[in-house]
């Protein structure tokens, strides 16, 4: 899905123009509320009237709402317009390794409710029984909010068909060839709108994180919960590959001769950067060289936590996971010469202890002509990035031209 580029915003052809520029104007709104008429139509470079005509429509079908005045220099003071978070509600449902989240969002992808599903990872048809929790869910919601809900975007682990949610193959959860989207669709009468983990946590740096990362196009996103996956943007917009499997980093060979990965690879990079890796390398620090007890148990949440609260092992686990992400981080560089590289999920929360370790790396083994412009940094959005993607999913659908994630 490409998200509109407000900083291109020259009128349209006669042909498209109605559609086109109402739904400039929209997004518009919808991303500098509150805004006049007036500064409308200064950063649209659309005639008076037109962007008149065209707010009036949007107060009409109720997408927008007028509220308080706005500054003004004489004369008649303007009317601020602000997107109607009433207008629709939509859906995100994230589906992990050990639960899967509803959520209920505004237009503004605001989370207004949520709800917890313990994800059975050894029985596929749990897709089932989540669609008739989902529709549920949603049928509680509009009861209870009187608000229609939009969609429904979808969360999915792995190597994913975008377009009928179809799970090629998930190796962490041993899902091949699930019908994930076909169970779903059968128990609901939403639209469903699909996306891989990783695609959708860097969709939603790009939808709800813009503001503060500026005009950034072109970025590459890592994520290291449930194993290791990335993602490509380019010019903003996710790059999918010829087949939905761009951009699996996750399994190129960190080391050719180390151990064998569940993708059946050698050395794959998420066998020593993913937040499993992490935990399971704290734990035989603990346990010495027995196998790692309590794995089932300890998240990558609470290894962070120990860190902080001075666990030397737990912090060593961590500065060595900041390591084989900096040697990894390093190929991107060199492979798609990014503006910057995200860091997302869990890690985030321990940016303080392995931050200037993968920065380090990196620009100890990427030439300066290179790298001097590159940034390395943790995700703004610190909680459910997958999730608040799989809700900026179904906006993009409602706001955008685009209908491809």
């Amino acid at each position: 899905m490409r998200k509109i580029n407000l900083e291109n915003t020259n009128a349209a052809g006669k042909r498209t123009i109605k559609e086109i520029n109402q739904k400039l104007i929209l997004n518009l709104i919808r991303e500098q509320q509150p805004i006049s008429r007036v500064e409308i139509a200064r950063q649209t470079q659309l005639q008076r009237s037109t962007v008149t005509i065209i707010t009036n429509r949007l107060l009409q079908q109720k997408w927008i709402c007028e509220g308080e005045s706005g500054r003004y220099g004489g004369g008649r003071r303007p009317k601020n317009l602000y997107l109607n978070t009433n207008r629709f509600h939509v859906l995100g449902v994230e589906v992990s390794k050990d639960e899967t989240i509803l959520a209920l969002a505004d237009l503004n992808g605001k989370l207004l409710s949520r709800e917890y599903v313990k994800t059975n990872v050894d029985d596929p048809r749990f897709f089932a029984r989540l669609g008739e929790k989902i529709q549920r869910f949603s049928k509680q919601s509009r009861s209870r909010t009187g608000i229609q809900v939009a969609g429904v975007g979808v969360s999915l682990p792995g190597y994913i068909e975008k377009t009928t949610g179809r799970i090629i193959a998930a190796e962490n959860f041993r899902w091949m060839n699930v019908p994930a989207g076909e169970y779903l669709r059968k128990r609901l009468d939403l639209p469903i709108y699909f996306g891989n983990t990783a695609k959708l946590a860097a969709f939603a740096e790009i939808w709800f994180a813009e503001s503060k990362n500026g005009s950034l196009r072109n970025f590459v996103y890592v994520t290291t919960r449930d194993g290791l996956g990335t993602s490509i943007v380019l010019n903003g917009e996710i790059y999918n590959g010829a087949r939905d499997g761009a951009a699996e980093f996750g399994h190129f060979s960190l080391f050719p001769d180390g151990e064998r990965c569940v993708c059946g690879n050698y050395g794959c990079w998420e066998l020593y950067a993913s937040d499993m890796a992490t935990v399971k390398r704290y734990l035989l620090s603990l346990n010495g060289s027995e196998p790692p007890r309590g794995l089932a148990s300890l998240t990558i949440r609470k290894v962070i936590e120990r860190a902080h609260r001075g666990d030397k092992a737990a912090c060593e686990a961590l500065q060595t996971t900041a390591k084989y992400l900096g040697l990894g981080i390093t190929n991107l560089v060199f492979g798609l010469n990014p503006e910057r590289v995200i860091v997302g999920d869990e890690l985030v929360h321990a940016w303080d202890i392995i931050g200037d370790i993968i920065h380090s790396i990196v620009h100890g083994r990427v030439p300066s002509y290179y790298a001097d412009d590159l940034k390395i940094t943790s995700s703004f959005i610190k909680e459910m990035p997958s999730l608040l993607g799989a809700i900026a999913l179904v906006l993009a659908n409602l706001f955008s031209f685009s209908t491809n994630l």
